[in-house]
């Protein structure tokens, strides 16, 4: 991959609105498994919108990231955009007793 995206971190994806089906529309998501849709009152046929999610799953193997919004959405890593890398908290104290 050209950027390195691992579990964790944060990152958006941008959509562009499709159609107004009653109170909700649908999204197009560049290369996404499968179409979505959310219901927003003032979203028009070809805005842009943009959501922010946390990554689930990496495959390296095939360039694609899990992300967790709108549900679970898979797409090229290269389609999305690093917001915030994951950095794990320090502790303090060790959670295995290894004296043991």
């Amino acid at each position: 991959m050209a950027r390195e995206i691992n579990i964790g971190d944060k990152v958006a994806i941008i959509a562009t609105v499709g159609k107004r089906i009653e109170d909700r529309v649908t999204l197009h998501i560049p290369t996404a498994t499968y179409p979505c849709s959310t219901g927003d009152p003032r979203a028009k046929p070809g805005d842009k919108m943009r959501f922010e999610g946390e990554v689930v799953h990496v495959d390296e193997e095939l360039g694609r990231v899990t992300v967790q919004v709108l549900g679970r959405v898979t797409v090229d890593a290269g389609t999305v955009e690093l917001v915030k890398k994951y950095h794990r908290p320090k502790s303090t104290t060790p959670m295995i007793d290894e004296s043991a």
